[in-house]
């Protein structure tokens, strides 16, 4: 018999105004709050912060909003120490950022009233505020019970029409914060969803590092290719089959032995993995990430990775694998799990590997130079040639000292 699981509760009123009062305890909410009040200006902790609140995360940047005077809000507070001024947006709505310790951004508001901004926005366990005057909560949709229940439900389905990128944003925040998105969000992501192609790239790219640095993303990964979200948003025309193999990889990773992995490196590993289920070699892959707005390092980062993964297959001779863990190199760890998920019969070539890659020793430091005075080679390919092959016998432990490489080069001189 299936147990029970307990139904989450809704923060109570009273734990809601302690958490409300530990936002206006921080010294730069003080201060803000101090420099509206200063000028009669209402002010709010809107979205993020509160929701986070109420799931018990660190809300460390922070959103607000005012009705106006945005900018000299902000300035003060930039001149106080705070951190720097940027504006954002000088059109409305106008936004400035104080950028610190901790990002503060403050915005005016869209619409003549608070509740009519907290309308406009797409989940309801976004469309949660702060009063900092009182410290009272301002849940008109409901988002307080649906963040307990860990549910993700619309304000009003035409705001995900007013900016598709909210259909994706559906998918992050089921990575990022585990709210399962309702129905009526599935049917108006698969509606709204084939308007990612009009969306800039470089939105996309920052809903994407968020998804794709999530500890789990398995389920949100199926709900994104279920109500044909991916295709739009990362390649147009790909056929729904290939957004399948790749959850099916990405699922095998977070069964795996990488599960510690920082944010950065799953990035890295992910996009390799769903690269790979595209049937993308290292040198389209590294395109495609370019178009989708991924920096150079990051693309060539998943490039290597590939590439080392494809060629584990042909470490096979006895020095191979010495050979093998001299090109991977510092990707050697990620290629073997991606080759282990995306290719689950290839476990012996994979447990060979990593015991070479456990057994590998650092030894002597050796640089080309060091060749060139040896033997007295002239810079160039052979040297690189040579310079390798030293590499390789000092990682499977043949070569322990520098004197021992020094002999090693002398002796290839003579054979040749």
């Amino acid at each position: 018999m299936k147990p029970k699981v307990p139904r989450p509760r809704s923060v109570s009123r009273r734990k809601k105004l302690a958490l409300a009062a530990a936002f206006r305890r921080r010294s730069l909410v003080a201060a803000l709050t101090r420099a509206c009040r200063e000028r009669g200006i209402a002010v709010w902790l809107v979205g993020g912060a509160p929701r986070d609140a109420l799931l018990g995360r660190p809300a460390l940047d922070l959103d607000v909003a005012v009705p106006s005077g945005a900018e000299a809000v902000a300035r003060a507070l930039a001149e106080a120490g705070f951190g720097t001024f940027v504006a954002l947006s000088e059109e409305p709505p106008r936004v400035f950022r104080v950028a610190g310790r901790h990002t503060l951004d403050v915005a005016e508001l869209e619409r003549p009233t608070i509740a009519e901004d907290l309308a406009r926005r797409d989940f309801t366990a976004n469309a949660l505020a702060i009063d900092l005057s009182s410290g009272e909560w301002l849940d008109p949709f409901g988002g307080g019970g649906d963040v307990a229940r860990r549910r993700l439900r619309l304000v009003r389905r035409e705001n995900l029409a007013d900016d598709p990128l909210r259909t994706f944003r559906a998918a992050r925040f089921y990575a990022t914060h585990d709210l399962v998105p309702d129905r009526a969000v599935r049917q108006a992501c698969r509606d709204f969803g084939p308007r990612l192609e009009g969306v800039a790239p470089e939105r996309i790219a920052a809903e994407l590092t968020r998804l794709l640095e999530a500890r789990r993303i398995a389920p949100a990964w199926r709900f994104a290719a279920q109500t044909g979200l991916l295709s739009p948003a990362l390649r147009p025309g790909t056929p729904p089959a290939r957004w399948h193999a790749a959850l099916r990889v990405l699922a095998r990773l977070e069964r795996g032995p990488v599960a510690a992995l920082s944010p950065g490196r799953w990035r890295i590993l992910r996009m390799a993995a769903i690269a790979g289920s595209l049937g993308l070699g290292p040198a389209e892959a590294s395109a495609w990430l370019r178009r989708l707005r991924r920096g150079a390092s990051e693309a060539g980062k998943v490039a290597r990775v590939l590439e080392a993964a494809e060629t584990a297959a042909a470490a096979e001779s006895p020095a191979g694998p010495w050979a093998w863990v001299h090109d991977a190199g510092t990707e050697a760890g990620d290629a073997l799990s991606l080759l282990a998920a995306s290719r689950p019969r290839a476990k012996r070539i994979v447990r060979r590997l990593r015991a070479a890659l456990a057994r590998a020793r650092r030894g002597p430091r050796v640089s080309g130079g060091d060749l060139i005075g040896w033997t007295g080679i002239a810079p160039g390919p052979e040297i690189g040639r040579l310079l390798r092959e030293l590499r390789i016998e000092i990682l499977a432990g043949r070569v322990r000292s520098r004197g021992q490489a020094r002999r090693w080069s002398e002796a290839c001189l003579r054979k040749s």
